[in-house]
């Protein structure tokens, strides 16, 4: 015999106990009422039936309680309450009523799963997004933290022409506005998800200016039109605020001034007032265009999503530019408004209160522009970890570290990072957050977990966005979060944090190859086996990392000062040099 589903078996239970329990209540302690109100027990049943085990069992209960009335009720208590018409009546307003009940009940049961799926479905998409939007800011930033960074080393190079530190200049400039555009999308999804949140520091206002110029002059300049800056005499230098979003407010109605405007001039100024608290400002930074103007039916239009004005030619874009801007100056407690006539151009005006900032309060990054730096004199040894899986990123981490003067050493994953933690003690260490074999949070767990392990500073380097990803790694133990891409200064500033480093701006970043003793010798390179010497040569000329690595650890073991020189020109990218120096052995 096949058994009944356990579902089923239980709606039969809570079906008949109900009705049984009903009809107990009505022959005791309600007997004394007889006949009358015959189905005051059986009501409150087939409802708590329809609500607990469904529809269609409350529909049971009312043909149940039915039969129970009609059969049972005069076998048990001797009387019946069907006499006459009426009754039947009664009887069947009863089927009706119960079945009416049962059915609204399943219509409630069913709506509150839909919403309860509906709940978890959209639950399950805000994580998927979520999970999405920091795998892209993760595979975006890695590689941007490579690009900005061997740019920035390359502009400190002694050796490079002015020219090239210019090429340099722009090559940085450009990743930078790069990272801004991924922030960008970033940050729409997070408006979205009401995750937006402000990041106050101290900063140059004017120096934003500044930037913004001339990050957009030169496609201002492609069109033919004039871009200028208009600062007034003795601005607030250092104000309080969120810098980034500002920049990205300045970067759209630039952009979109330049891009609109067919010819004249694009202006961008900046205008203050004392506020009625003393230490702070009323800010207003306005952009100013001499283009076709805006229609007044469309100046409140424009900062709706997806609205583009203009040509079709012109409408690039996703047209919710205007819509950030003006939920970031929202955030920072402003406005944000435009004055315009047709045919007479447009004026977009952000209204700000700002507090004053010292210079001091201004971090590293502001005050010494993006140089390298060398351990002040004086002061204790401090051992280097840096823990990444790709290896540009190891590079440019080591090189900087080494470069400022501290002893490093690297691991590719949180594996190796305990190992390398138990063998060699380090005082810091730089721990990525996603690797293969052990990730970021599980090896600092452990390290935290070994003897000596609560000692050791650990920074964790992501390129997260998303504030509950740095909680999460600070929970597992990490003193601090550096966010990819990593600036010079974040790196000093991370060490005099946690560790009371002082360093030197004053100088030069790094010794020249002369002063550090590792002088590629053609002469050394001439004693070289030809073989080895063609197969470093074709190593260089491939620019693979691995390969050349390989090649100079065979040239270590038949020089090992050569190959200590030609190891650290190839960590550093001198590839020019040894192919110079390969040259010259070749030469009689």
């Amino acid at each position: 015999m096949k058994r009944m589903p356990p579902s089923l078996l239980r709606a039969a239970l809570v079906t008949v106990g109900c009705v049984a329990l009903a009809f107990a209540l009505r022959a005791w302690p309600l007997g004394g009422t007889g006949t009358r109100f015959a189905w005051l027990t059986f009501y409150p049943a087939v409802m708590a039936v329809a609500v607990f085990a469904g529809g269609w069992a409350g529909v049971a209960a009312a043909l149940l309680s039915t039969a129970v009335v009609w059969k049972l009720w005069p076998l048990l208590l001797g009387d019946t309450p069907i006499r006459d018409a009426q009754d039947v009546v009664g009887l069947a307003v009863f089927v009706a009523n119960g079945v009416l009940i049962a059915l609204i009940a399943e219509s409630m049961r069913r709506a509150r799963a839909q919403a309860r799926q509906a709940q978890a479905e959209a639950e399950a998409a805000n994580r998927a997004k979520s999970e999405f939007l920091a795998s892209m800011s993760h595979e975006l930033r890695t590689p941007l933290n490579a690009i900005l960074g061997f740019a920035r080393l390359l502009c400190n190079d002694p050796h490079a022409t002015p020219d090239q530190r210019r090429s340099f200049d722009i090559i940085t400039r450009s990743g930078e506005h790069l990272l801004d555009l991924i922030n960008g999308v970033l940050d729409m999804a997070r408006v979205e998800a009401g995750r937006v949140v402000l990041e106050i520091a101290p900063f140059r206002l004017p120096e934003l200016m500044r930037d913004v110029t001339d990050l957009l002059r030169p496609r201002a300049e492609a069109k033919g039109l004039e871009l200028a800056l208009e600062l007034p005499e003795n601005p607030p230098a250092v104000v309080q605020g969120d810098e980034g979003k500002l920049r990205q407010v300045l970067l759209n109605l630039a952009g979109n001034a330049i891009k609109f405007t067919p010819r004249g001039r694009v202006v961008l100024r900046l205008k203050h007032r004392p506020a009625d608290e003393p230490h702070r400002s009323r800010i207003a930074l306005e952009v100013e265009d001499t283009g076709s103007g805006i229609a007044p039916e469309d100046q409140a239009r424009i900062f709706e999503p997806f609205v583009q004005l203009g040509h079709q030619s012109e409408l690039k874009g996703t047209g919710l530019g205007l819509t950030i801007a003006r939920q970031f100056v929202g955030l920072m407690a402003g406005t944000i408004r435009v004055e315009s006539r047709p045919g007479q151009g447009a004026k977009f005006i952000v209204d700000l209160e700002l507090a004053h900032a010292a210079a001091e309060a201004l971090p590293i990054a502001a005050r010494h522009e993006s140089r390298l730096a060398r351990v002040a004199p004086g002061q204790p040894e401090f051992r280097m970890l840096v823990v990444d899986d790709q290896p540009e990123n190891i590079l440019l981490l080591r090189q900087v570290l080494e470069q400022a003067g501290f002893p490093v050493r690297v691991a590719a994953d949180g594996a190796e990072a305990i190992a390398a933690f138990q063998a060699w003690r380090p005082q810091f260490i730089w721990m990525d957050w996603r690797m293969p074999v052990m990730d970021g949070i599980e090896a600092t767990r452990r390290i935290r977990a070994i003897e000596g392990g609560r000692d050791v500073k650990i920074a964790a380097v992501s390129a997260s966005v998303f504030q509950e990803e740095r909680a999460r790694l600070l929970a597992a133990g990490a003193d601090d979060f550096v966010r990819k891409p990593i600036q010079f200064e974040q790196i000093y500033e991370c060490l005099t944090r946690h560790l009371g480093v002082r360093f030197d701006f004053s100088g030069p970043a790094a010794p020249s190859p002369a002063e550090s003793g590792d002088n590629l010798d053609p002469s050394a390179l001439a004693s070289l086996p030809p073989a080895l010497r063609l197969e470093l040569s074709e190593a260089v000329i491939s620019l693979d990392a691995e390969r050349i690595a390989a090649v100079v650890s065979r040239v270590a073991e038949l020089n090992s000062a050569l190959g200590t020189a030609l190891g650290r020109r190839a960590s550093q990218l001198e590839y020019t040099a040894i192919m110079r120096a390969l040259k010259g052995a070749h030469t009689p």
